[in-house]
């Protein structure tokens, strides 16, 4: 081949890669604001979910007692007539797989009103479980000082789901956070 023949080749790949990288970004900007609204359908559709006694929820500006938590963002819960019943926490804990994305919502009595999955990378048919409506139902009600135990799950215990004892630790690791993030908030109303 001569050199001319590798210019020649080179241009092509050029043009290609660009008319490629152009119709990604118009395809992009096409879907972004259908994808932004989805991802805000599907955290109110969560925060729903882990309160259900909330119609409304606004974002508040929380810095979190650990910096390495997971906790992502925080939501004041309030019912119809605008009374606050709760906060929403968005966190991201690190179980077997990679970041679990789960919302958790906990009443003023610092109780758990529900656990949300909302996406997660784990092992299907092992740490994939944690998604299941009846592990999770174990949370609703509980308070702090959540341990994870392989059966018998009663009190403040919460049974493993079967062969993912790391993703059991990081969804109840998370929970027990937002509850102690949710006392804070308590104590920093009273002063």
């Amino acid at each position: 081949m001569k050199d001319n023949e590798y210019v020649r080749l080179g241009g092509i790949l050029l043009a290609i890669t660009a008319a490629v990288a152009l119709l990604l970004g118009v395809f992009n900007n096409m879907t972004a604001d259908i994808i932004a609204a989805t991802n805000a359908q599907k955290q109110l559709d969560a925060m729903q979910a882990v309160m259900p006694s909330a119609s409304s929820f606004q974002e508040i500006e929380a810095e979190p007692a650990d910096e390495d938590g997971d906790i992502d963002a925080v939501f004041d819960a309030y019912d119809d007539g605008g009374a606050h019943v709760g906060w929403c926490f968005r966190m991201t804990p690190r179980g077997y797989g990679g970041e679990i994305t789960m919302m958790v919502g906990v009443d003023r009595e610092l109780a758990i009103t529900g656990v949300d999955i909302v996406s997660h990378s784990e092992t299907p048919g092992l740490g994939a479980n944690a998604d299941n409506d009846e592990w999770l139902s174990q949370f609703s009600g509980k308070t702090a000082g959540l341990t994870v135990v392989k059966s018998s799950a009663d009190g403040n215990r919460i049974e493993a789901v079967t062969s993912a004892t790391i993703t059991s630790n990081a969804v109840t690791g998370a929970v027990d956070e937002a509850i102690a993030f949710a006392s804070a908030l308590l104590e920093k109303e009273g002063e």
